[in-house]
C-alpha cells in the first residue's frame, strides 16, 4: 500500500515529511494510538473540530504516550512532534480560511484505490477523550447524526452506527464504497456545528 506522500503537507518549513513520520509513528515502541499519518490525521482532525477544545499535552499523551511529553522532547522525537503540531495548525489554518479545500490524508492503494477506514479509526479514537461532549452528533435518532455517518460507517469498532440509520433509499454497501467522498464536506460542517461551543469557551 502506498503511503501518503510529503506533498499531503503544505508548502514551507516542516522539521520531518509525512513518509518519515509515518514510518515513526510505526517504529514506536510501544506503540502509539494512531498507526500512521493517515489514522494520525484523522485524530488530528476531530480535535480540531470536536465540541470543545483540549490541551495539547492532553491529547499528545493520549496520542504518544510518554513519548508525547512535549517539555522532555528532543532530537528525532521532537521533529516529529513538531511535525504533528505542524498537521494540526495546518488543518485548523485551512478549515477556517478556505474550507472547500480540506482534503484528509487517506491511505491509498497502488491501483488508487481509497482506505478511508484508518483516517475514520483516528477520528473516532480521538472523539473518545471528549466522548460525552459530542453526545448531540451521536443520536442516531437526530438529523445532526448524518454529519457523523461517513466517518462512522468506516470505523470498525463498537462506535460505529449501524447501517439502519441510513435513509431507507440507500444501499448501505454501495454508499460504503463512495463515502469517503463525504468526510471532506462534513469535516467542516461538524466544526461549524461546534463553533458557538467553541465561541463560548473564549468568552
Amino acid at each position: 500500500m502506498r503511503r501518503p506522500q510529503a506533498s499531503s503537507v503544505p508548502a514551507g518549513k516542516r522539521p520531518m515529511d509525512l513518509e518519515t513520520l509515518d514510518s515513526w509513528l510505526e517504529q514506536l515502541k510501544p506503540a502509539p494510538k494512531v498507526d500512521g499519518v493517515s489514522m494520525l490525521d484523522g485524530y488530528l482532525a476531530a480535535i480540531v473540530v470536536g465540541p470543545c477544545s483540549i490541551p495539547p499535552h492532553e491529547w499528545f499523551f493520549d496520542l504518544l504516550g510518554e513519548k508525547g511529553n512535549i517539555a522532555t522532547a528532543h532530537g528525532k522525537r521532537l521533529d516529529a512532534i513538531m511535525a504533528i503540531a505542524a498537521r494540526f495548525n495546518a488543518i485548523g489554518e485551512i478549515l477556517s480560511t478556505a474550507p472547500s479545500k480540506y482534503a484528509p490524508i487517506f491511505q491509498r492503494a497502488d491501483d488508487g484505490v481509497v482506505f478511508a477506514g484508518p483516517w475514520c479509526m483516528g477520528f473516532t479514537t480521538a472523539m473518545k477523550l471528549r466522548w460525552k461532549a459530542w453526545a448531540p452528533l451521536l443520536d442516531s435518532k437526530g438529523i445532526e447524526c448524518s454529519l457523523l455517518l461517513p466517518i462512522m460507517l468506516h470505523s470498525a469498532d463498537e462506535l460505529a452506527f449501524h447501517f439502519g440509520t441510513l435513509p431507507q433509499a440507500t444501499d448501505a454497501k454501495s454508499y460504503l464504497k463512495t463515502a469517503y467522498h463525504d468526510i471532506p464536506i462534513v469535516v467542516p460542517a461538524i466544526r461549524d456545528f461546534w463553533m458557538p461551543n467553541r465561541l463560548a469557551e473564549i468568552k
